[in-house]
């Protein structure tokens, strides 16, 4: 599932502002995803998680987006490359693990669909 046609392999990181148990039902999907506190990141700032995924290839998934913005936008103007991150709406409740399984799966698809990674160097959106 996270090999696109082209390629392209999605691979992400969650942060703690994301739920374990989708996590975990992502993995049993095929999903290639690790949670901050398995990496060793639980007492991490954000830009030290940034810099982490940004290090391992992993697209940063989290509802943080008044900290993680910003990060995105300095990386992205000083033109440095980076896999992306990915923001879980409000809309998408935190405890509803199949609804954000769901919206990742489906990004997922969307993406490799088109054999492209649309958050890379920058920042999208789960719907």
């Amino acid at each position: 599932m996270s090999d696109a046609p082209g390629g392209q392999t999605f691979r992400f990181l969650f942060d703690q502002h994301v739920s374990g148990p989708a996590l975990r039902q992502l993995r049993t999907r095929g999903v290639d995803v690790v949670h901050g506190a398995e990496v060793g990141l639980a007492e991490a700032d954000d830009p030290e998680i940034f810099r982490w995924a940004q290090s391992e290839g992993r697209i940063v998934l989290t509802r943080n987006y008044r900290d993680f913005a910003p990060l995105v936008r300095a990386l992205a103007a000083a033109r440095e490359p980076f896999p992306g991150v990915l923001f879980l709406p409000s809309s998408l409740r935190p405890n509803d693990v199949g609804a954000h399984v769901t919206a990742l799966i489906r990004w997922i698809n969307d993406a490799e669909a088109a054999a492209a990674n649309p958050v890379e160097n920058g920042l999208g959106w789960l719907s």
